[in-house]
């Protein structure tokens, strides 16, 4: 009997079952595609157990089940301890405890487990729409709860009664949330964890080998996206996006010689130094795991933790590991180090291997011998690109051991990656200092919302030349071979060879020739730029703006004791709401007079008895009182007449009001007697 009144009634198991479905939405794109398997068995299994067709699973066979589980998980995600096997060992154990769920407490226990199965997911993504996703959960997992609470074995609740007060039971919580989320002290959010993730073609990488960057480019993944102040945007071929400097070469790769951890940090008092020259712009930075932050050239920091590195480049004090929205300026005519470099950095910056690519290096100094100045020098290496049958391509051949000559000599053909490269190598041969950039290049610009948006195809290598009295000076290669890559933009750039984000066939950016698919994706993006901007980037200090902003103060606990004064608000503002609706309903005024003119007699003795006629308890009381008798079938011939007889059907608001009043005259010539004299006088009358 207790087993019967613990089972979990049908209904209750379907928005259980579709509950845990949805907590699996957001999983999707790192789970491997094998786990539909598991989970089709464990949902069918459990449905099957509740028709009576299939036992519960008895211990051995979940140990068993347990232990293939976790080996398998382990051997699928490489015996990495990833945040994507991590989640799947996850997943796999929820799908587990759904198999073996029994009772209304097994029930709930799933609940909590779909519930934290959601709010994992947003490890994995937060965008727009991954959030009307965990709405959509929320609500069915609320709902599924409410079917426990409201249905039992013997009869069930229907599905919209309950889908209905799941969703008036969120929607009171609005209020409540939108508060907490504007006033709460702004804590790191859980995805902010420095968990390993096994995706790798998110970001640059901090070395680079001739392919890398063609492989980043089939991504059409965010990298970040840009506001210009008063939208004052740069051409397009200036927009050079610098990221990292990569300075040792090891033969085969390019790499940076140390870790740059010491920078010149935001100092307040430097917002003074800016000139009009100069342009302002908002970034919001997807996580790279690095500490690197995008910028233009000559930038300057104007967000704490944040700082410009001695080579010109911006740097977060902590790696990345969730969404950054930061602020910086940039001069495009500023120099950096136009006064010289120091020795060891003129060592930096020629460093290459003693041996390999003997042709390279003898004809950069055939071509240095003629040149007159070290800019003439560069020009002549970009004419002697653009003079030659060099192509870019996605699809570069394989170099051997000494790839800058096989490059320059050979085949001729490559990404920016080879382009930068062989230049940085061959000016380093003849004594010139130069590095390789690595960042982004151009970007599609929103025009009806006057924003940038920069994906990881945008990916891009070029080659900074230290020019004496001048300073650090870009050389792009790539353009003088692929100009259309720099004014319009990879497609464009590749267009003939028809390698575009060739291993993404349902990329909406490759169908941008379709004009209602193209504009459907810009407005898709733009919902997603201002869910970003102005939902996930509300960090501590634009909460402290708008703390400012709204009641002049800006401290965590001026936060505090808003949100507490807004709590306590609502909170009396819902007990008077629920008073109010669940108050008692104000009787009639012919009831009223009744029930006080019955209240007034009992308290002498006469109590109203089961079943009893108005015009019989009227007798009653004139027997009670007999100096009310006349009074009392007066009063009864006309209540007798207005509900019964002639007056019930013309009864008008004036019968109304005199039988009221008729009322209230007997109750308040009712005169206080003792319950004996009361009930003896009745029982005199009767006899």
């Amino acid at each position: 009997m207790k087993q019967a009144a613990n089972a979990i009634p049908r209904i209750s198991l379907l928005w259980l079952l579709a509950g845990f479905g949805s907590s699996l939405l957001l999983h999707t794109e790192h789970l491997p595609i094998w786990f539909l398997i598991p989970l089709t068995i464990c949902v069918g299994w459990r449905a099957l157990t509740h028709a009576g067709r299939l036992p519960y699973p008895n211990k051995l066979v979940k140990t068993l089940v347990v232990m293939l589980s976790g080996a398998v998980v382990v051997i699928s995600f490489d015996r990495q301890l990833s945040l994507e096997g991590a989640s799947a060992f996850l997943v796999m154990a929820a799908m587990l405890k759904l198999l073996e769920m029994k009772t209304q407490r097994d029930a709930y226990v799933v609940v909590f487990i779909s519930y934290f199965l959601l709010v994992c997911g947003f490890l994995f993504n937060q965008s727009i729409t991954a959030a009307l996703i965990g709405i959509s959960s929320v609500w069915i997992i609320t709902s599924s709860m409410v079917a426990l609470h409201m249905s039992t074995p013997a009869g069930n609740v229907g599905a919209l009664p309950i889908a209905r007060y799941s969703a008036s039971v969120l929607a009171a919580a609005l209020p409540f949330m939108l508060f907490a989320y504007l006033l709460f002290p702004r804590l790191g959010p859980l995805w902010s964890i420095g968990l390993q993730s096994k995706d790798a073609h998110t970001a640059l990488s901090t070395e680079m080998a001739p392919g890398d960057i063609a492989s980043l480019s089939q991504s059409d993944k965010l990298a970040f996206r840009v506001t210009f102040d008063d939208n004052r945007r740069p051409p397009q071929n200036e927009l050079y996006w610098r990221a990292l400097m990569l300075d040792f070469y090891d033969g085969n790769a390019w790499q940076p010689s140390k870790p740059v951890t010491t920078a010149k940090w935001f100092n307040p008092r430097d917002l003074d130094n800016r000139d009009d020259q100069g342009i302002g712009y908002d970034i919001i930075q997807e996580p790279t795991d690095q500490q690197y932050l995008f910028s233009l050239r000559g930038v300057q920091a104007l967000e704490e933790n944040t700082g410009v590195t001695n080579a010109d480049f911006l740097l977060a004090r902590k790696p990345l590991f969730q969404r950054l929205r930061y602020r910086a300026w940039s001069d495009p005519t500023a120099s950096n180090q136009a006064d010289g470099l120091t020795w060891l950095e003129r060592k930096q910056y020629l460093q290459l291997p003693s041996q390999g690519n003997i042709k390279a290096r003898q004809w950069a100094n055939d071509l240095y011998s003629g040149a007159v100045t070290d800019w003439a020098f560069a020009q002549s290496i970009l004419t002697y690109f653009r003079q030659n049958p060099f192509f870019y391509t996605l699809e570069p051949p394989l170099l051997k051991d000494n790839d800058i000559d096989e490059f320059l000599f050979s085949t001729q053909r490559g990404f920016c990656a080879h382009y930068a490269s062989a230049m940085t190598f061959v000016a380093r041969s003849v004594g010139i200092p130069a590095r390789v950039v690595v960042g982004y290049q151009g970007g599609e610009w929103n025009a009806q919302e006057n924003y940038l948006t920069v994906r990881q195809y945008d990916a891009h290598a070029w080659v900074e030349l230290w020019i004496p009295t001048m300073g650090w000076m870009r050389f792009d290669p790539t353009a003088a071979v692929a100009p259309d890559r720099i004014e319009y933009g990879l497609e464009r750039a590749v267009e003939k060879e028809g390698t575009f984000l060739r291993e993404q066939i349902l990329s909406s950016h490759k169908m941008r020739g379709i004009s209602w698919i193209n504009s459907l994706r810009l407005k898709l993006d733009s919902a997603n730029y201002y869910w970003q901007r102005w939902v996930l980037s509300y960090d501590k200090q634009r909460q402290g703006k708008l703390l400012k902003q709204w009641f002049d103060r800006g401290s965590y606990l001026d936060g505090l004791y808003m949100l507490a004064a807004v709590l306590g608000g609502l909170f009396l503002l819902s007990a008077i709401v629920l008073w109010w609706r669940d108050r008692p309903k104000q009787l009639p005024p012919l009831q009223r007079a009744w029930v006080a003119l019955q209240n007034r007699a009992q308290r002498s003795g006469l109590e109203p008895l089961i079943g009893e006629t108005g015009s019989s308890y009227l007798a009653r009381l004139g027997l009670a009182w007999p100096e009310l008798d006349q009074q009392s079938r007066d009063v009864a011939s006309l209540m007798d007449a207005f509900l019964y007889g002639e007056l019930s059907e013309k009864a008008d608001k004036a019968d109304y009001k005199m039988l009221v009043r008729r009322l209230g005259q007997l109750r308040r010539s009712l005169r206080p007697r003792t319950k004996t004299s009361a009930t003896s006088n009745v029982h005199k009358g009767t006899v």
